[in-house]
């Protein structure tokens, strides 16, 4: 390895343009990381991102034989193969790196590893209900796995934080009193997590999964997503419009009421949250993270968590060592206060 890359999902487009939609995210990730990394390594990361003298986009898509836009993107993003053309063009903007990637595509990352290159992932943590946002982190080399298992939080790290949000519910009433023992969450129209056989999904298409799980009788608690307040299908599963009520609460209030017992979804990160909250959550299809819930049981393909602050040099020091030369440990520390990355983020939701 003789470079080191900052990247991500460089094919997703806008929702409502041809235009990239993750530049964003690379390029904060990649200023937040290039300093602790060059003192790590010795290397200048890169940062590779959709145009601009990075990675040329519309000519994969081209290559590839797909539309440019959300439909092709979705069909991409976790195909089992590609014509030899655009394969190439994007192992070649890996040659000879090791890849660090803000929520890399399944494409991307089973084509990296074909190649040989060493790629870790960072994802926002599904457990969002702590102090700040953390990460998620998935890899394909052993001797990375071997540390993140090391570092990696178990639950029993998360309970404190959410029995304190459990707490602050009681001062936070919902305007009307919560009677619903089974809570639906919607999702975002474009999530990757949507992302089955090429296609995106909705409730609409695990209707009948929902209605097994919520029943023949009684009310349920529908809470939309904030970003995508039209339904997520909700409305168009047969079921009677009686027997939906939707919440505007905060997300964590709604786990928070002891007349919740159930909490249901697609993928969303709340259904795999509500056991936090003593709830039982179902999902109607694979969660997008596996997480370990102790060390000893973080496997291969999993997602470590990873509370530990990724601005320090000797994070990556310990991360990088089975894979390049890294530079003697320094001991420093970063303290971050509270809701630092999301607020740089700007994800409060």
């Amino acid at each position: 390895m003789r470079r080191l890359v900052v990247t991500g999902d460089v094919l997703r487009p806008q929702d409502d343009a041809f235009r990239p939609a993750q530049s964003g995210n690379i390029l904060w990730l990649h200023r937040l990381l290039r300093r602790p990394l060059a003192r790590a390594t010795g290397l200048e990361a890169e940062a590779l991102v959709w145009g601009a003298g990075g990675f040329d986009t519309p000519l994969f898509y081209a290559l590839a034989g797909v539309t440019p836009d959300i439909e092709g993107w979705v069909s991409l993003f976790d195909a089992p193969d590609l014509p030899r053309e655009a394969a190439a063009l994007l192992a070649a903007a890996f040659r000879d790196a090791a890849v660090i990637g803000f929520e890399l595509g399944e494409m991307q990352k089973r084509l990296l590893t074909l190649m040989g290159a060493p790629w870790i992932d960072l994802n926002i943590h599904p457990y969002r209900f702590g102090p700040d946002v953390f990460f998620a982190v998935q890899t394909n080399h052993p001797g990375v796995l071997e540390t993140l298992r090391r570092l990696h939080a178990e639950d029993l790290d998360f309970e404190p934080w959410a029995d304190l949000l459990a707490a602050t519910a009681i001062k936070l009433p919902p305007a009307l009193p919560v009677e619903e023992s089974c809570l639906v969450v919607g999702q975002t129209r474009v999530d990757r997590s949507l992302i089955r056989d090429g296609r995106l999904v909705d409730l609409r298409d695990h209707a009948a999964g929902l209605h097994a799980v919520i029943g023949r009788a009684g009310r349920v608690l529908f809470k939309p997503h904030p970003y995508n307040p039209d339904g997520f299908g909700m409305h168009d599963i047969g079921l009677p419009l009686h027997r939906i009520r939707e919440a505007s609460e905060n997300a964590y209030v709604l786990l928070a009421q002891d007349a919740v017992r159930r909490v249901v979804g697609i993928s969303s990160s709340v259904v795999a949250e509500a056991r936090f909250f003593g709830k039982e959550g179902v999902f109607l299809d694979a969660s997008p993270f596996r997480i370990a819930p102790t060390r000893g049981a973080l496997m291969e393909g999993m997602h470590a968590s990873l509370l530990e602050p990724i601005l320090t040099a000797d994070l990556w020091r310990d991360l990088l060592a089975p894979v390049l030369p890294v530079t003697g440990k320094d001991g420093r520390r970063v303290a971050l206060g509270p809701n630092a990355l999301r607020t740089s983020l700007r994800q409060f939701w």
